[in-house]
């Protein structure tokens, strides 16, 4: 919405990579040939299945922002950011995640000839955010299927449409409905038909991603695949109204036979390389981003120790897109929230909201932006607006090209946030009116390092006040970062109950 590879098949490396040997080619052939879809399901310790968490056992709390949407059309499948772009996303806005487009038909432009040069390029990009403090994750973003119609996302080589015919729209998402376009996501779709290659091309594609990104310091996980149609499987009725048949209809089917098998091998295929990473998966295009219901199955994450498994669905309304207002009567919000809310209890996976947005000059869009963030606290839920690219008055993005300056949808998205809990937080949220943060967490001092709340200079350019109620001062201490806007709570001692950390405005005070 916005809207495994056959063992004999060689790998190539294109452009300025150097050419695999035939064992490795082999070894990645075996990789997906033989991912093991039957693992077991380990379950996560107490509290902790519903956050992603880093390396140290710290619970990140992720805000970001999509880069960006301008990769879809630029000739190398490359975002053209700068030292500047990432100033504005890290700094200006306290953002630590980026969700990062890459594309398949870049990445394997011929079939089994992967582009280590693209992934150079790649790298760059994850190196210039992470050098800033941001986290990545990787995206394998497609829309219409590929270039050809219209859009986005795999090679030119694995569209198997039967010669159904296409007719572009002046709409693109309508082209998702041409019988091209399902063709292709059927035979897509179809992992041990006659075209059973593709499904093995793109296991071995996020191989070779994960190879290449898996010791990256800066590379958080990988969103599987963005907004997967169900081609001949697509609910129009539910997509539109919400209303699905009591039994979820061709939506389940698609969910449950071929959308959650599909995730479980790319899981198994990517385990193979990359034990560490968190794997980000969606929900199918259409209704859940409405607010519908999603009928995934509950996926295996093969590596050693807890999962680290999310569920990354978007959230846009349909009825805001089509008219330009955000009206009272929209329910968009609180029906996504419900359903995301027991699909993840059910998944037993963190969520991530990993695309919303809309046009910011839309009537009703700071009051849309304002419920979204408020619901993300509520659940203390990560997110990635869509998107950086800079826009004009009826543009998505939160700050103009014109200007270099940002646009009203900004101050609404740049708001305090726990970037990193050192302990398990039980509650979040903030009050623009009075300007109050609150944080309610278990501390655990045996997690190395700090707290960190980000705090905007837009509210707190007079200086805060800072109080911890349930432990007295000595079991805590405070530093504040004014280059990047962070309050640092170190914790010493263990509280007995919960703690509440509050930071006011204070008018005259000096952080």
């Amino acid at each position: 919405m916005r809207w495994v590879l056959p063992l004999g098949l060689t790998l190539l490396v294109a452009c300025g990579g150097g050419q695999t040997t035939a064992a490795d080619a082999q070894a990645d052939a075996d990789v997906v040939a033989t991912a093991d879809v039957d693992g077991g399901v380990e379950t996560p310790p107490a509290g902790d299945e519903r956050f992603v968490l880093d390396d140290d056992g710290a619970v990140l709390v992720l805000h970001g922002i999509n880069v960006i949407s301008a990769a879809k059309s630029d000739p190398e499948r490359l975002a053209r950011i700068d030292a500047s772009d990432v100033q504005r996303i890290a700094t200006r806005w306290g953002f630590n995640f980026v969700r990062l487009l890459i594309f398949w038909d870049a990445l394997e432009p011929q079939p089994g000839q992967l582009d280590q040069a693209y992934l150079d390029a790649v790298a760059e990009r994850v190196d210039l955010l992470h050098a800033a403090g941001v986290w990545v994750m990787l995206d394998m973003h497609q829309d219409v299927y590929a270039a050809k119609f219209c859009c986005d996302g795999a090679p030119e080589w694995a569209i198997r449409d039967d010669g159904e015919p296409f007719e572009q729209s002046s709409q693109w998402f309508a082209n998702y409905y041409q019988p091209a376009v399902m063709r292709a996501f059927d035979n897509f779709w179809a992992h041990d038909g006659p075209h059973a290659d593709l499904q093995q091309h793109y296991a071995a594609a996020w191989v070779a991603v994960a190879k290449r990104f898996r010791d990256h310091p800066g590379v958080l996980g990988y969103d599987l695949m963005n907004e997967p149609f169900p081609g001949s499987h697509f609910d129009v009725l539910e997509a539109v109204t919400r209303q699905s048949p009591e039994d979820g209809g061709p939506s389940r089917q698609f969910d449950e036979e071929l959308l959650g098998p599909f995730y479980q091998r790319l899981i198994d295929a990517i385990r193979a390389v990359d034990r560490d990473g968190w794997l980000f998966f969606e929900s199918r295009y259409g209704a859940p981003g409405n607010g519908s219901p999603s009928y995934l199955p509950r996926l295996s994450d093969p590596r050693p120790g807890a999962p680290r498994l999310v569920y990354a669905p978007h959230l846009y309304s349909v009825l805001l897109e089509a008219k330009g207002v955000y009206q009272p009567s929209d329910t968009t919000i609180p029906a996504w929230e419900a359903e995301r809310e027991a699909e993840a209890a059910a998944l037993r996976t963190p969520v991530v909201a990993g695309e919303w947005g809309l046009a910011w000059g839309a009537d009703g869009a700071d009051r849309f932006t304002r419920e979204v963030v408020e619901m993300a606290d509520r659940q203390m839920m990560g997110w990635a607006y869509w998107s950086y690219d800079p826009s004009g008055p009826t543009g998505w993005a939160p700050w103009d090209a014109a200007t270099g300056q940002d646009n009203p949808l900004a101050a609404t998205l740049v708001r305090p946030y726990p970037r990193r809990v050192t302990g398990r937080p039980t509650a979040f949220s903030f009050a623009p009116d009075s300007r109050v943060f609150r944080l309610e967490l278990a501390p655990d001092p045996a997690i190395t390092g700090p707290t960190e709340i980000f705090l905007p200079p837009a509210v707190y350019g007079d200086g805060y006040v800072l109080s911890v109620d349930g432990l007295a001062q000595q079991g805590w201490t405070s530093a504040w970062d004014a280059a990047r806007a962070v309050l640092s709570i170190t914790w010493s001692q263990p509280a007995a109950g919960s703690v509440v950390v509050t930071v006011s405005p204070a008018a005259a005070a000096t952080p």
